[in-house]
């Protein structure tokens, strides 16, 4: 009997050392090519008439590569790959309106254009477009709106993020939306 549960325990340990090991390897980078171990994000390319929008993506999309580490983000002369991209529409449009037909919200949309190229191998791995929006209130306060503006989990006072210019909060969120998208195909391209 002392005999069958070591070896019931032996067989557990060698289970959970197999798993362990197999989780402590996996990581979302590896269906990335492997000779792609950087990536560099020039501005984008701005053909609309918001001003700041470029710099605003590019930030967030160098922000989410940083914060995920899955690529280094260097210099475009150091790198094993080039997120371009290409900033094709900005619209603000009437999202909500109230019972008396007067537009309550509006909604930010963002349209934009990525190619992911391959340095070493000289060819683009792809070329997608992607939107993004959120919405936002003329006459309305955010920090006091009763509403989780951001997607991020947190209302109002909880949220330091939740406060300032409603229509950047908006584009902010856009942005978000679009660079987590972009992460996702970088991750899944191969």
């Amino acid at each position: 009997m002392v005999l069958r549960r070591r070896k019931s325990l032996k067989n557990s340990l060698l289970l959970f050392g197999i798993l362990w090991v197999g989780c402590g390897v996996y990581s979302f980078s590896g269906s990335i090519p492997p000779h792609i171990k950087s990536i560099s994000i020039p501005i984008f390319v701005n053909e609309t008439a918001e001003f700041g929008v470029a710099e605003i993506i590019t930030d967030d999309l160098t922000n989410v590569f940083l914060d995920e580490n899955i690529l280094r983000v260097v210099s475009e002369e150091n790198s094993d790959s080039i997120l371009k991209g290409i900033i094709r529409k900005v619209n603000d449009s009437p999202y909500t309106y109230t019972v008396t037909e007067e537009v309550s919200e509006y909604r930010f949309s963002l349209r934009i254009e990525v190619e992911w190229f391959d340095v070493a191998e000289n060819k683009v791995l792809f070329n997608k477009n992607y939107s993004g929006w959120g919405s936002y209130s003329l006459t309305v306060d955010i920090s006091s709106d009763g509403i989780d503006n951001d997607g991020d989990g947190k209302i109002d006072a909880e949220d330091p993020d939740e406060m300032g210019d409603p229509r950047e909060l908006a584009m902010k969120v856009a942005v978000g939306k679009i660079a987590v998208d972009v992460l996702n195909d970088i991750v899944s391209t191969w």
